[in-house]
């Protein structure tokens, strides 16, 4: 009495349904890892570029703080914070208002002289 002469007469199956069986289980098992090796790819993938942007913004940061002039502002020009400072008080300081003047236009919309 064989393996499979022994299922047959607990299940009713024959030797050939038997090993379709197997092969459809040994199918389903095998698509079941592909997928979990296929996801577990997917998850590497993803925290490597992760990773590879992390390395590569410090590697642009170390360049472009290398290069003179690029990475660093200047300072301010003295003149230029003395005007700075001129406009800040000109603008807290009262200011005398000029009225603004009309000139006057004729019909045909150019401006007239005055009298």
């Amino acid at each position: 009495m064989g393996f499979g002469e022994g299922f047959k007469d607990r299940c009713g199956f024959d030797g050939a349904m038997m090993e379709s069986l197997y092969i459809i289980g040994v199918l389903i098992v095998g698509f079941g890892v592909l997928i979990k090796l296929l996801l577990d790819l997917g998850n590497q993938i993803d925290e490597g570029l992760i990773e590879l942007d992390e390395k590569l913004a410090l590697a642009i940061r170390s360049v472009v703080e290398k290069i003179p002039g690029l990475g660093e502002s200047e300072p301010i020009n003295p003149i230029q914070m003395a005007f700075a400072q001129l406009i800040g008080n000109m603008a807290q300081q009262k200011q005398v208002v000029i009225p603004p003047k009309i000139i006057e236009r004729d019909e045909k919309g150019l401006f007239t002289k005055e009298q």
